[in-house]
This record gives C-alpha cells, structure tokens and sequence, in this order.
C-alpha cells in the first residue's frame, strides 16, 4: 500500500512551507508593462483617490442644474458659452454674467468641471444633442429645453479609488485588469515574486533524443518532456530541458548533478525510472545523493509510482541547502495527472497560491446527448466506471455543457495512460476520490478544466 493522496498533498505542501522563504526572499521590482503572470510579494494599495478632481462624462455642457429647472420646450433657459475646456486642461475659471444670462462652459468628456465662481454652481454637464445652439452679437448661447439633474454626466472625485484601497494582494495572480488599476493610479512598478526555476529531464534508453533521426523503429519521440515543459512554461516558471537520460545509473547522476550544480533551480522534475523494474533507476541513484525520500508511491491512479525527495545541494545554508526532486511516470497521462495534482500543490505554495477547487459536475453517459430542456434523471443512476477503491483516481473527460442546475461532464473511454489520442480530446480532469467504487450517470464529481 502507498501512501494516501490526501497524505501526499499535505506532505507536499508541509515541504513548499519550509521553502517558502526562499521565494519570498528574492522578490524583484517589475515594471507594470511585464507584470501580467507574475505574482504580487506584497498588497499594492492604491496612493490615491481617483478621480482626482470632478470631471465630465460626457462631451457636452457644464452649468448650474438649478437654473433649468423652470425649462421648457416653450419656454428654454439660454445659457451664455463662456469658453472650452479639454481634457488636460485646467479647471476653467474666468466667468462673466451678462445680467440676467447665467453661463456654461463647453466641456469634452474627461476634462475637469469648472470652479464654482461668484455663485455660479456648475454641478452638471448636458450633451450636445440636448441643447439649441444661437449666434448672436459674436457671442453664443444654448437654449436647454428640459430640467438637468444635479450631478447628470460629472463624475465625482474619489468615486472609483480611495487612498488605501487595495488594488492588488499579496500572492495574487497579476491580471491585465490590475495594470490597469495600477496605472490609473499612477503605480509604475511592484515588487513580484521570482518566476520558479525549474530543471527537466526524461528518462529511458527506448525515446530518441529531440531532433534525432526517427527511422530507428525499436525506440520512440519523447513526448513527456516537451509536455512538461510546455505545462510549466505555461504556469509562469523558466524552464531549462536537460535532455533524454538513458537508463544507465552514471547518467542519471550526472543529469542530477547539472541539475544540483547549475542555475539555481526551485525544483527538478524528471519522467520515468521511478516504478519497480529493472532499469527503473531514480530511486537508487536519488539514495547514492543522499536525497531525504519524502514519499514513493501514492495511492492515485494514474500515477501510482510518483516520487518525491529533496535532495542536497551542495555548498549552501538551510532553507536553501535542498532542492525539490518529483519524479514522475513515465506513462504521458500518468505524467501529466502527477504534475497537476502533486507538482502544483508545491509550486502553488512556494508562490503563495491557495490550492486550485473543483468545479461541481454530473456524469453523463458517453452516448448521451444534452438537450436544451433535458437533464439526467438522478433517481436511476446506471453505472459508467468502475474504480479502484482505495485510491483517488483522475480521469481525462470532456465538460459538455449544463442543464438549468448542473454542469455536465463525460469520460474519456480509452483511459490508458500510455495513449496521447485520447488525452487530446479531453478539456478537463475528473478526479474520483478514494472509497468510491463505481461512478454512475448523474453522480457528482470534482472537474478541473485542463490549463
């Protein structure tokens, strides 16, 4: 028996803990046009409040809403244009009444409400196309046929930011819509965590080495290590491929050692050589190192034979003096559900992440098809899979869409973890928990879209 999945995870994360400083401590100040990806090391609050003065949201008319209140199409309020204000302007100021004429400025959208002077409250702004324009005298008017609220198309000050408001928090995943709030308020850079550097290799005297001549029909392509990497890339980390190792115990070290003695890499990750064959190397190259076993084999399927350890980095002081090493199957889905679901965890706690939720899902039968007002009768569930029991298992399946109340999802039929095809169709992970025996149709499970 392995270990348990749940028991794995903790253990996982309990390791990220102790190397969570280590992280922290090599955070660097990026600009706000290369922080998109990348991971806050502290909240950002915003210094300000925006806007930061009155300004109109319409290209229009500003004016007191007071002296329309008696306007009617019979009887309008003229309003004398005394000038034009722009965005980027400043606030327009010099006002002159002529008698009984109250006065307006012609404003663009964005630009500042002009000052309150000798009474005169310019609370409003009206569009172009609600108001008459007159020439008259060299001088021009408005006639306003209808009253103006107070406050109609100004926006106020500090109505979106306020000082202190948090724009951006700690450990969050920086979005485009944060550099957007940062640079509103005039944030230029922040300091983000380091992107994880990682160390790849696959293991296996049977793949041919990338860009190698593919005529030798007795070996086959690596895919694990593209896969990998690509996945990796696409989670944020800076990845560094180190090759295919053949199954020889010397080369296996060596790859170790470029591993251990190279960049300073969060972790080392290779597929294969971890189950109980003969030429599955890892385990017993990993005890030559001297590397602290934290757990080989969990109960998951795929994936049973996992591995990890911290191994020792030579020449360096704790936190620092260890080095993460998962290695993985070398089955391709069994490869991708480890580093999903064991790889992740880790990264995600070295990076301050909280622990990816599934959705809530439904089973629906592989020959189903969900009708627009039809759902899956719940009361008859009919079997769809048979599992192991005392494992969590994770399955490649395709979401399908939802009826009124649930999202709908179906297996992959061809689950074999050495068959690529089948992986492509697929849109998410389905993970079945241990003490479940069989899924039926209208059962609920746990779904994670692939990413």
């Amino acid at each position: 028996m392995g270990l348990s999945y749940t028991e794995a995870i903790r253990l996982v994360e309990a390791e990220a803990h102790r190397k969570r400083n280590v992280s922290l401590s090599r955070a660097e100040i990026c600009s706000i046009f290369a922080a998109r990806g990348r991971i806050a090391r502290h909240t950002i609050y915003s210094p300000i409040s925006t806007p930061r003065f009155d300004t109109s949201a319409m290209d229009g008319y500003a004016l007191s809403s007071a002296a329309t209140q008696d306007a009617t199409v019979d009887y309008p309020k003229t309003f004398e244009v005394q000038g034009i204000t722009a965005a980027g302007d400043e606030p327009f100021s010099q006002m002159e009444r002529d008698g009984s004429i109250p006065p307006c400025v012609e404003i663009m959208t964005g630009a500042p409400f002009p000052k309150t002077v000798k009474q005169e409250d310019f609370d409003c702004c009206i569009r172009y196309e609600d108001v008459r324009v007159e020439e008259r005298w060299g001088r021009r008017f408005i006639a306003v046929t209808k009253p103006v609220k107070p406050n109609q198309n100004r926006r106020l000050a500090a109505t979106d930011f306020r000082t202190d408001d948090a724009i951006v928090k700690e450990g969050e995943l920086i979005h485009p819509s944060h550099v957007m709030a940062m640079a509103s308020v005039g944030i230029t850079e922040l300091s983000v965590l380091p992107k994880p550097r990682i160390a790849v290799f696959s293991t296996g005297s049977e793949l041919l080495p990338t860009k190698s001549d593919s005529s030798e029909l007795h070996r086959i392509s690596d895919s694990n290590g593209p896969y990998l990497t690509a996945m990796l890339e696409d989670w944020g980390a800076i990845v560094d491929f180190l090759g295919v190792i053949p199954d020889h115990s010397e080369d296996m070290e060596q790859a170790l050692l470029c591993g251990l003695q190279g960049p300073r890499y969060d972790l080392i990750i290779s597929s294969g050589a971890v189950s109980a064959g003969r030429y599955d190397m890892i385990p017993t190259v990993l005890e030559r190192g001297q590397a602290r076993t934290v757990f080989h084999k969990v109960e998951m399927r795929p994936g049973h034979p996992v591995l990890f350890s911290m191994l020792p980095r030579p020449g360096t002081a704790p936190p620092d003096s260890e080095v993460a090493f998962f290695g993985l199957p070398g089955n391709p889905v069994a490869s991708a559900a480890c580093l999903r679901f064991i790889v992740a965890p880790y990264l995600n706690t070295i990076q301050l992440q909280s622990q990816e939720k599934p959705y809530k899902a439904r089973i629906m039968a592989a020959n189903y098809k969900l009708g627009i007002h039809h759902g899956i009768p719940l009361s008859c569930s009919k079997p769809v899979a048979t599992v192991p029991i005392e494992k969590d298992v994770f399955r490649p399946g395709t979401f399908c869409g939802s009826t009124d109340q649930d999202l709908m999802v179906q297996l992959i039929s061809d689950h074999s973890p050495g068959k690529i095809k089948p992986f492509l169709e697929a849109n998410c992970w389905i993970r079945i928990p241990h003490g479940v025996s069989e899924v039926g149709e209208g059962d609920s499970v746990g779904i994670y879209p692939m990413r």
